[in-house]
């Protein structure tokens, strides 16, 4: 299936979720790793998403609650990202740092690789494990300035871009860390 069908197919699954007739427990399919995911280290299997921790994400019981209608375009957006890193959590998850926003701030999606099913039907997947809006830029900064080397993937003309986008967002000592960060990437080489 192309990634616009695919892409099609969950914006009309997430408006039924939206409006509350989705069933509950529903699985979305996000397709398979494009190119830009595989580089990034990706396996090769699909991506899925459970709708409830899809609502309780978005809740405003979660720490960065945010409207569903926003994660329109969200197979595209994963497969087309800005940036991708390694979790902190050194768990294999990836943090994927996409175009989508809520309020000015850029999503980013987490996926880990996990097993879905039991026994015979037991089967791996790209399971997306949070998706929020990274309210914190500083916290993007760190990632790409880490020690630990957590820049993974980077679509540099995007990269650069947010880099530049966010100095209307830092005060301080802001413009020190915004240049280190806009060098790294400048100078980052993606693994082909």
């Amino acid at each position: 299936m192309e990634l616009e069908e695919i892409n099609n197919r969950f914006n009309c699954e997430l408006q039924l979720q939206i409006d509350g007739t989705l069933p509950k427990g529903h699985i979305y399919s996000l397709g398979y790793p494009g190119a830009n995911l595989l580089s990034a280290g990706l396996a090769n299997l699909p991506i899925e998403l459970n709708s409830d921790r899809l609502t309780e994400k978005a809740s405003t019981n979660y720490k960065h609650p945010f409207d569903l209608q926003e994660l329109k375009d969200l197979p595209k957006a994963i497969n087309k990202p800005i940036m991708v890193f390694e979790s902190t959590k050194k768990d294999g998850s990836k943090v994927i740092l996409v175009e989508l926003q809520y309020k000015g701030s850029n999503y980013v999606v987490i996926i880990r690789l996990q097993h879905k099913g039991r026994g015979r039907n037991n089967t791996l997947i790209n399971d997306i494990r949070s998706i929020y809006p990274k309210d914190n830029v500083y916290g993007v900064f760190d990632w790409i300035n880490s020690k630990d080397n957590l820049l993974i993937w980077a679509d540099k003309e995007k990269a650069l871009n947010f880099i530049s986008v966010q100095s209307t967002n830092l005060a301080g000592n802001g413009n020190e860390i915004q240049g280190s960060t806009y060098n790294i990437v400048k100078n980052f080489m993606n693994v082909k």
